[in-house]
């Protein structure tokens, strides 16, 4: 009896593969790009050394765009293991990560202690990595970010929380930035692809929890999820 194929799967493979194949020629173009300009000789007109500097620059960008949508069809189609993480320990480690621009910034973070939870760490890091650099990232102009993790218990679930006195987000953009490659801002202003929020959603809702967004009360954002206790 043939097998039916499901259109949902397929659209997993297929953005694994072109997501994993498009990888190497664009570092093909960024590299051999890069290469001509250092070899090319002063003299050349710099309109041609601006050209050069434009397309690496695109490249790079294009490469980091590709990163993303590969992270993001890994989380469905390749089986992660769960086990019991130390949440504690994937925060401090993100603070390790993060500790020079925190430091740079002039910038406060504080966390409670944080519990143990049934999950993937590899997924639990990306989480709390992706909110506490957005919450670094977006911030406000000549003003240290202070930022904070709150941790609630329920019956069913923990419940977090990372708060920060950065820019905030529009409550009219809050379903839009969990879009892949959405961005509110031009890259002069805030670098980035936009596939933070989009990666964190679909981790915390593969493990059993919602996440949503709301105003922080220093100003900011305030990102919301729960995960089964």
């Amino acid at each position: 009896m043939p097998v039916q194929s499901d259109a949902s799967e397929e659209f997993k493979d297929f953005a694994y593969i072109v997501s994993h194949d498009l990888a190497g020629p664009v570092r093909s173009m960024v590299a051999f790009s890069q290469l001509l300009k250092e070899n090319m000789p002063a003299a050349e007109k710099a309109e041609d050394q601006l050209h050069l500097d434009l397309i690496v620059e695109s490249g790079q960008k294009l490469g980091d765009m590709i990163q993303g949508l590969l992270a993001f069809s890994r989380l469905n189609t390749v089986p992660r293991s769960r086990a019991l993480v130390e949440l504690e320990i994937v925060v401090a480690r993100c603070y390790m990560q993060l500790q020079p621009q925190l430091d740079a910034t002039k910038g406060h973070f504080n966390y409670p202690r944080m519990p143990e939870v049934s999950a993937d760490a590899q997924q639990m890091q990306t989480v709390f990595y992706s909110l506490l650099d957005n919450a670094l990232k977006f911030r406000k102009p000549d003003v240290a970010p202070d930022i904070r993790i709150r941790c609630d218990k329920t019956s069913d679930f923990w419940e977090f929380s990372v708060s920060d006195s950065g820019i905030g987000i529009d409550p009219l953009f809050y379903d839009d930035v969990f879009r892949p490659l959405r961005k509110l801002h031009t890259d002069e202003v805030y670098p980035g692809v936009g596939m933070g929020l989009t990666l964190t959603r679909k981790i915390i809702l593969a493990h059993g929890g919602q996440i949503w967004l709301e105003p922080s009360d220093m100003g900011g954002l305030k990102v919301r999820f729960t995960l089964p206790r």
